[in-house]
């Protein structure tokens, strides 16, 4: 059912318009139209700030070649909250209609404008101050403000974006500022406000920040632009890392990818907790830069999206091809580099052995966002398909297919049948079947290894077995490496098996010149693949994962107090359930047991179940002995659908569910004073089969 709009005829005068706040529209003092390099048909955006009184005052000016294709009527997106002062052109005033979907109408040619002067629009809005603005949306007051991408600041046209953008912004009390494209220039005006100038072109949904900042400056090799705004405490302590840091991912990216989109690169603080990426700058909580791991691991992600993601667009219409990428040339090549690549392998399908079927979902429909289904369907699935291209046709054709789509695409926007075009043609496999598959299809197999065997002969040995996947319906072309181990510490030897799309099952055989001792399938996780049993240890993500996940709060402890962990207040479940029964071994609706430690291992004792992690697996070497007093304790329960979140007070266990945001790949999460003392995977047996002569 089409939804009504509502719709207002605006008359063509001057005056005061009513949204969020009463606010009169004055000209923006100092302005003028200069013109975007190079490039005549740019938007001219101009920007004032006033953080003490949270108000902001725009002025659009859309040049007369590209109101000529608007065919009567110009539309354009602008938030509700924003008021529209005036339209005009040529020194006419125009009438325009606005309605409650955000869009605003404009006959560019109505009332006797002249045909080669620009159209301007003057709007303005109060906003949010920082501690009201809910999360995601725009802000400003004196601790810093944030236009966000998309949040339709400024009258746009996604229709024709990216488009060349000239952004002008000033700014008041002593605040600095960064915006989407290249830093020009930055100086003070007459009036006590500070002027900066932005040059994007090829602009979409531009972002805007700003702050209580000081600057540093820094510059790559190629004379690239490297700055950090931060508050004055965090200049002095971080600023230096982060530039340094930046200049080494700018030039890194160039060397590998090709030239750097733009002539600057910002990293801005902003009192959001937020890691967000935008044309040549990124945005990081004043609560985030001072994490030691950050610099070395997000900064590289969000300096990277300046090639995927701002640099070539996403045509969303097609899904979100670019955090997989993203995190495969960043995050995943910095695990490389500290050799905990198959480590970081290994999470991502514990992770996703970890998922409910029902939240499962393909990599091509992932659009956005970053945490539970969305993180694994968009990153993890995305960054293991690019792993298993790479082992398919070489790093050096992968890397050269992409190089070419990012000269092609840079400040564009592209697909996936772009994307794929390009990495196909730097090899002379077909991989349009790779992708179709691994774009479109949720799920992964699940594959066995059936009665190995060895046997020697006289030219060396004979490995042989079953190589079967459990989809029998619709089994997956899939190419599995098959690891044989040598007896007697001789080494390893990797052979590389291709099941084709028909192929349920197939008979191998294998030769080796030593002894071989024992096989296992994929054991280094090279594959998007089920993990068997033996080798997947239950993990806390579980009950993260699944929306079904309910509580059981014993000795007056709330459920709010898992909210910093599963991002919601979760469901209260009966205290008296077996955990045998349907909510836990098997379960469809995992449970939490939340107390203290009393009265969490009084429950757990009365069950017949392990009161303490040391229970569990005693051989575990990083944890404490048993009688120890650790303050906190986060640990999955074997063989039920028991997670338990024990500590004595309230805040420690709100602390303790905080740390599980990070820390929820692992089987067991041990805390003092807000601190881990330890933390790992319950052992299991493994993927590896003895090979009997």
């Amino acid at each position: 059912m089409r939804r009504s709009v509502q719709r207002r005829r605006v008359a063509a005068a001057r005056g005061v318009g009513i949204g969020f706040a009463t606010l009169l529209i004055v000209p923006l003092v100092g302005w003028t139209a200069p013109a975007f390099a190079d490039e005549p048909a740019a938007r001219e955006l101009a920007i004032d700030l006033f953080p003490a009184d949270q108000r902001l005052e725009g002025r659009l000016s859309l040049p007369a070649a590209m109101l000529d294709e608007a065919d009567g009527v110009l539309r354009l997106r602008l938030a509700p909250g924003l008021q529209v002062d005036t339209v005009e052109r040529g020194g006419h005033v125009l009438n325009h209609e606005r309605d409650d979907a955000g869009y605003l109408d404009v006959e560019p040619g109505a009332d006797g404008g002249a045909d080669d002067a620009p159209l301007v629009i003057v709007y303005g809005a109060r906003l949010p101050a920082p501690e009201d603005a809910r999360q995601g949306n725009g802000f400003l007051g004196e601790g810093g403000g944030f236009l966000p991408a998309g949040g339709d600041w400024y009258p746009r046209q996604p229709q024709a974006e990216p488009a060349p953008v000239r952004l002008e912004v000033r700014v008041a009390d002593g605040h600095r500022v960064v915006a989407s494209g290249s830093w020009r220039s930055s100086e003070p005006d007459d009036d006590g406000m500070r002027r900066a100038v932005f040059e994007h072109p090829g602009g979409r949904a531009l972002a805007l920040a700003s702050g209580p900042w000081e600057e540093g400056r820094s510059e790559t090799a190629d004379g690239v632009e490297v700055r950090t705004l931060f508050p004055a405490e965090l200049e002095d302590a971080f600023g230096a890392t982060y530039r340094e840091k930046t200049v080494e991912y700018l030039e890194r990216f160039s060397d590998r990818i090709g030239p750097y989109a733009f002539d600057s690169f910002t990293v801005a603080a902003s009192p959001a907790p937020v890691g967000l990426a935008f044309s040549g700058f990124t945005l990081l909580g004043e609560r985030v830069i001072p994490l030691p791991f950050i610099p070395h691991t997000s900064l590289g992600h969000e300096v990277l999206h300046n090639w995927w993601g701002t640099g070539v667009y996403a045509d969303r219409r097609q899904g979100n091809w670019t955090e997989g990428l993203t995190t495969f040339m960043a995050d995943y090549r910095f695990a490389e580099e500290r050799g905990e690549a198959r480590d970081e392998r290994g999470q991502w399908l514990r992770d996703y052995a970890a998922l409910p079927a029902g939240e499962d979902y393909p990599h091509g429909e992932f659009v956005g966002g970053n945490a539970g289904a969305d993180r694994i369907a968009g990153y993890h699935r995305g960054a293991m398909l690019w792993r298993m291209l790479e082992d398919r046709i070489g790093e050096a054709a992968l890397h050269a297919g992409l190089a070419d789509f990012y000269a092609e695409y840079r400040h564009r926007e592209a697909g996936w049948p772009e994307l794929i075009a390009a990495v196909d043609a730097a090899t002379e496999d077909d991989l349009e079947p790779f992708f179709e598959q691994w774009i479109g299809r949720a799920g992964a197999p699940r594959l066995a290894l059936e009665n190995p065997a060895a046997r020697e002969d006289a030219d060396g040995w004979r490995v042989t077995a079953r190589l079967a996947q459990a989809d029998t319906d619709h089994p997956w072309r899939v190419r599995v490496p098959l690891v044989v181990e040598f007896a007697e510490d001789e080494g390893r030897e990797t052979h590389w098996v291709d099941l084709e799309e028909a192929a349920i099952e197939l008979e191998l055989e294998l030769s080796t010149d030593a002894r071989p001792a024992r096989i296992a399938v994929d054991p280094d996780w090279r594959v998007f693949r089920h993990l068997a049993a033996e080798e997947c240890p239950r993990i806390l993500r579980e009950a993260e994962l699944d929306p079904a996940t309910r509580v059981i709060p014993l000795g007056g402890a709330s459920p709010a107090e898992l909210a910093p962990w599963l991002g919601r207040v979760p469901e209260t479940a009966d205290p008296d359930t077996d955990p045998d029964s349907d909510s836990g071994a098997g379960a469809e609706a995992p449970r939490v047991l939340l107390g203290s430690r009393a009265a969490v291992a009084e429950w757990l004792s009365e069950r017949g179940l392990p009161t303490r992690p040391q229970e569990v697996h005693a051989d575990t070497d990083d944890l404490p002995d048993a009688g120890s007093d650790v303050e906190a304790l986060a640990w999955t329960v074997p063989e039920t659908g028991i997670t338990v979140i024990a500590a004595d007070s309230p805040g420690e266990r709100r602390a303790l569910a905080g740390a599980l945001r990070h820390r929820a790949q692992e089987s067991y999460l041990l805390q003092d004073d807000g601190e881990p003392v330890a933390r790992g995977l319950w052992p299991v047996p493994g993927p590896w089969r003895a090979l009997a002569d």
